[in-house]
C-alpha cells in the first residue's frame, strides 16, 4: 500500500532549490535509507516531509492527499519524525519524553490512559532504554538521548517513521541493534521507515533500498545492490576506491 509519493518536487529555503525533482513513493514495509554527502540536502528533505519547511514546488502526498492539508494533529498521528536538532530546555524525565510522543491520542488535557502507558513502556523497552525511565533526559549522553528520541517516535504508533541521522552518537553494537529493530518494525508492523546516515559500509550491508542525493546531479533511488553495480554510488560520492565496500 503506498503511503507516501513525491511529484516533480524541490526543496530548499527562500525560493533557492537545493535538490529538484524528486520523484520517489514510500509503501507499507518499505525499509529505504536516504544518503549523500554532507551538504547535499537530506535534512532539508526530512523538514519538508515534517513540513517544518514548505516545498519550493511540486507535491507531496500523504494517502492520496496533499501533506499540507492535514492538521498537525491528523499528521502526528501518519507520520513520526526524528530530526537531528534538539530542544535545549528538555528537563523532564526520560519517561516523559517519551510519553510526549502519545500526545495526538492524549486530548485536551494530555491525560495518559492504560493503552497510552503501555505503548511508552513498550517503546521503551524496544529501543532498550526502559532502565533510564526515571533519568532525567539532559543527564544522558548523546548516544541515549538519540535512544530516547527513536523511542519518543515508535510511541507516536505512526504508519511512516522518519529518522534524521538517527545512527549518530551511537556504538557500532548499538547501531547494529538499530538497524534490526527498524527492520523488524518494517517486517512485523509493515511500518513505512525512512532514515538517513553515513554508515555507508553498514548500510550497504543491511538495507536494500536507497535514496540517493548529492549536490548538482539528479536524485537517485533504487536497490542498493544496483546502485553499487552502477556505479552511482561511487559517483555520488567522489569514491576513489570502493572496492572494499561489500553488500
Amino acid at each position: 500500500m503506498e503511503i507516501l509519493k513525491t511529484s516533480s518536487l524541490s526543496i530548499g529555503y527562500d525560493s533557492k532549490t537545493i535538490a529538484s525533482d524528486i520523484n520517489v513513493t514510500l509503501s507499507e514495509g518499505d525499509i529505504i535509507a536516504l544518503i549523500g554527502p554532507n551538504g547535499a540536502g537530506k535534512s532539508t528533505l526530512f523538514k519538508t516531509f515534517s513540513t517544518h519547511i514548505k516545498p519550493v514546488g511540486g507535491k507531496i502526498e500523504l494517502f492520496g492527499k496533499d501533506l499540507m492539508s492535514y492538521s498537525p494533529k491528523e499528521r502526528a498521528k501518519l507520520l513520526g519524525i526524528v530530526l537531528t536538532e534538539r530542544p535545549d530546555d528538555m528537563f523532564l524525565k526520560v519517561f516523559h519524553v517519551v510519553a510526549a510522543g502519545r500526545y495526538p491520542y492524549t486530548g485536551m488535557f494530555g491525560k495518559l490512559n492504560e493503552d497510552d502507558e503501555k505503548e511508552i513502556k513498550v517503546s521503551l523497552e524496544l529501543v532498550g532504554v526502559n532502565h533510564l525511565a526515571v533519568r532525567v533526559f539532559n543527564t544522558l549522553s548523546d548516544g541515549e538521548k538519540q535512544k530516547v528520541m527513536i523511542a519518543k517516535a515508535i510511541a507516536q504508533n505512526t504508519p511512516i517513521i522518519m529518522l534524521d541521522e538517527p545512527t549518530a552518537f551511537l556504538d557500532y553494537p548499538s547501531k547494529i541493534e538499530l538497524f534490526s529493530l527498524l527492520k523488524k518494525l518494517a517486517k512485523e508492523q509493515k511500518k513505512a521507515i525512512l532514515f538517513s546516515s553515513h554508515d555507508l559500509e553498514l548500510l550497504l550491508r543491511y538495507t536494500d533500498n536507497l535514496w540517493i542525493m548529492a549536490k548538482n546531479k539528479p536524485f537517485a533511488a533504487g536497490l542498493s545492490s544496483d546502485l553499487l553495480k552502477n556505479g552511482i554510488i561511487k559517483e555520488y560520492f567522489e569514491l576513489k576506491e570502493i572496492d572494499n565496500l561489500k553488500i
